[in-house]
């Protein structure tokens, strides 16, 4: 039987600081997978700041696990993934934020367990506070989470704990059939992938993680929460 690949997409925006430590965690993790790769994605950052995250990931590069894109204009977190997923050569693919929340312990644990659960199409990371788990993040991020969880079980009727987190896998012929299904180019790409998911009876699969949250998160509470509410309200009846 051949082996399964995945392939990981990092979107990436001005991430010249926080990428290059979370890489480096991530290589050491995975440095004995060799069917596990990654694609960083650059979406549209100045060139300044690209050239500077190139830098400092530059002795990573010569890795033939590691792939570095970049295009010019910003087009958001979903533009990122669906650029790189054009490329993706894994049989599973998915994504991770590059600010390293999700340690790279946890990006292994999830698919290991995908890895051996065939019958699952889609599993995400989910900062569930259980024993056994550290989920630290501020209050103002808890309450944003939970507002959210709740209006997306009543907008889209699927009972989930975090489908926001930035942490899932999927097999790649999963999306394959629902691609230009899939509109939102950035905060709910992911939540357009669950819900097709759902509503075409795919198996998904919830996976509590440790997480911690990073400083400087690309997302604005204030004025990035009222567009991802009515976008979510946009798209309640996908199919």
């Amino acid at each position: 039987m051949k082996k399964n690949h995945l392939s990981i997409i990092i979107p990436c925006y001005n991430e010249c600081n926080r990428l290059p430590q979370y890489l480096d965690t991530l290589m050491i993790t995975f440095q004995k997978k060799s069917n596990v790769d990654f694609i960083i994605v650059d979406d549209g950052s100045p060139k300044k700041e690209f050239l500077k995250l190139k830098q400092n990931i530059e002795h990573h590069l010569s890795n033939p696990k590691i792939q570095l894109l970049r295009y010019e204009l910003n087009l958001g977190k979903g533009g990122a993934i669906q650029f790189g997923l054009q490329i993706a050569k894994g049989n599973y693919v998915g994504f991770v934020d590059a600010d390293g929340a999700t340690p790279a312990y946890e990006l292994q644990r999830i698919w290991d367990h995908i890895d051996t659960h065939k019958d699952i199409d889609l599993i995400v990371g989910s900062r569930i506070p259980m024993l056994g788990r550290s989920v630290k993040k501020s209050f103002y991020r808890h309450i944003a989470n939970r507002v959210f969880s709740y209006y997306f079980h009543k907008i889209f009727k699927i009972q989930m704990y975090d489908p926001q987190c930035g942490c899932k896998i999927f097999k790649k012929s999963l999306y394959e059939t629902m691609k230009e299904k899939i509109t939102d180019l950035r905060w709910l790409w992911d939540t357009q992938l669950i819900v097709l998911s759902y509503r075409n009876q795919k198996k998904i699969f919830e996976f509590p993680i440790d997480w911690n949250e990073i400083p400087d998160s690309k997302f604005n509470f204030l004025k990035d929460s009222w567009v991802v509410l009515y976008s979510a309200w946009k798209y309640r009846n996908i199919i």
